[in-house]
């Protein structure tokens, strides 16, 4: 039986492919790549919300509407959750970081005022031992870095495919506003088309209202 919030899916197309990058030690790839984050910005300053969170709320928004992101192996069973959790970094006292977990909602007005919440009781304290549970997508930001590649750390189970996310500085370029982007997926699961599709829907959730 599948885990609650999962579905089987028995007729996988990229079942060979699975198998295939199954023997590999280290299947992990990365991207990295610009978002326009004008309108997002603007949106989030005005709503006074978390322009950290919100860079997260807008990019797992598109997460979600890509089925291959949302695919793990569980056991011999390939399952798709229904959503995933974000597991997110956090400034933590004498200036370390500290994890936390945000529940994915597609509402702006119930997500971001409970993330603010959460965040700020996270950043009292350290304890790393949250989120490593399937159905997560991990996200962190490095706001003083204008990075034009970034590799996450390798997750320890090579079957893994929890995408990881990191935001650099913002860079303006034109009256545009730019943003980059590192993610780092699993090739069991996710391929160049997948990649392409997330591209796009990440376009559009950024420009789209809150």
């Amino acid at each position: 039986m599948p885990r609650p919030g999962c579905q089987v899916l028995h007729d996988y197309p990229r079942r060979a492919h699975l198998e295939f990058y199954r023997r590999y030690p280290d299947p992990f790839y990365s991207v990295t790549f610009d978002l326009d984050a004008t309108l997002l910005r603007s949106r989030l300053r005005a709503a006074g919300f978390s322009t950290y969170a919100g860079l997260c709320w807008a990019f797992h928004r598109a997460l979600h509407s890509v089925e291959a992101f949302r695919v793990r192996l569980d056991g011999d069973q390939i399952v798709r959750h229904d959503a995933l959790r974000l597991g997110l970094t956090v400034p933590a006292p004498r200036r370390t970081f500290n994890f936390t977990t945000l529940i994915w909602d597609p509402d702006p007005a119930v997500f971001f005022p409970t993330a603010a919440e959460v965040m700020t009781r996270a950043s009292a304290h350290i304890d790393l031992q949250d989120g490593d549970a399937p159905d997560y997508a991990y996200y962190t930001a490095l706001p003083r870095l204008p990075f034009t590649g970034f590799t996450h750390v390798k997750l320890p189970d090579p079957t893994a495919g929890q995408p990881e996310i990191a935001f650099g500085k913002f860079r303006e370029d034109g009256g545009r506003t730019l943003v980059p982007v590192g993610l780092q997926v699993n090739h069991l699961y996710v391929d160049g088309a997948d990649l392409g599709e997330l591209f796009d829907a990440a376009t559009l959730a950024f420009a789209a209202p809150l």
